[in-house]
């Protein structure tokens, strides 16, 4: 062999070398590509976990008494954004006040949101100074499917205990169930979920949480009411026999990307 075709081999085994270095870092470049853009999912939560986090983000909406429940929405500095529904605040009139889980009693103001008027939505603000609390996590999209599980949490007026003298108490409220229906447009008012959760008065306004604890609507009527339950879409249009039927026998509830749009 003469030296320039061993130098010649030199060279060939040198690039290849070189190649495959190169090729092994763009193929390790291209799997943290993937890796990073990659979104994971929460976690499943326990039914424990999940009443701790509904206990944490759901408020009271009171004058001298309970109207409803609310949802902590947001917080920028030291305000904070409450929703509920637009019927609890149509029990009593202002001024209305919000009690925190800590117990603590905050006067409410009542927002005017022109976007939320067909919806069965409210929104309240209070200031905190002093007290930091948490607030709903909210899903980036709505992963709901009819049959997953969901939970509500809200207070109820404990009446029958209570006698006339004393100032009215109230305990929260956890139920857990499934969704029966998910309308693909809003009927009116905004209801749009339906579930199997036995809610009472009070809880209106509370949040409905998915397995991962993500809030995906405002719970807002009891199954079976003794009113008559919206039987028309927003659009004017009906709902079928069928459809009309599971409304009826479910509660129901305003999508939390009605809410989280306007927010």
């Amino acid at each position: 062999m003469n030296w320039r075709l061993k130098h010649k081999m030199i060279y060939l085994v040198c690039l290849l070398i070189c190649l495959g270095g190169v090729s092994l870092a763009l193929s390790k470049q291209q799997s943290v590509s993937r890796e990073s853009t990659r979104v994971e999912r929460p976690n499943r939560l326990s039914v424990e976990q999940l009443q701790k986090l509904a206990q944490t983000i759901t408020v009271k909406i009171t004058t001298s008494e309970l109207l409803g429940s609310g949802t902590l929405l947001q917080r920028q500095g030291q305000i904070y954004t409450v929703i509920t529904n637009a019927h609890v605040l149509r029990a009593a009139k202002s001024p209305y006040q919000i009690q925190t889980p800590d117990g603590r009693v905050y006067q409410a103001t009542v927002l005017q949101i022109a976007d939320l008027q067909q919806d069965d939505l409210a929104v309240l603000q209070f200031r905190s100074p002093d007290i930091v609390y948490p607030i709903a996590n909210l899903p980036d999209k709505s992963r709901l499917r009819v049959g997953d599980e969901v939970f509500v949490g809200g207070f109820i007026a404990n009446l029958a205990t209570q006698k006339q003298s004393t100032p009215t108490k109230t305990q929260f409220i956890f139920t857990s169930g499934k969704v029966t229906l998910l309308l693909d447009k809003a009927l009116e008012q905004g209801y749009q979920i339906g579930y199997t959760n036995d809610v009472r008065k009070g809880m209106s306004g509370a949040p409905l949480l998915n397995i991962h604890g993500e809030v995906v609507g405002i719970n807002s009527l009891h199954k079976d009411p003794l009113w008559e339950t919206p039987a028309v879409y927003q659009d004017g249009s009906q709902p079928e026999p069928h459809l009309q039927e599971l409304i009826t026998r479910s509660s129901m509830a305003v999508p939390v990307k009605s809410v989280n749009s306007e927010q």
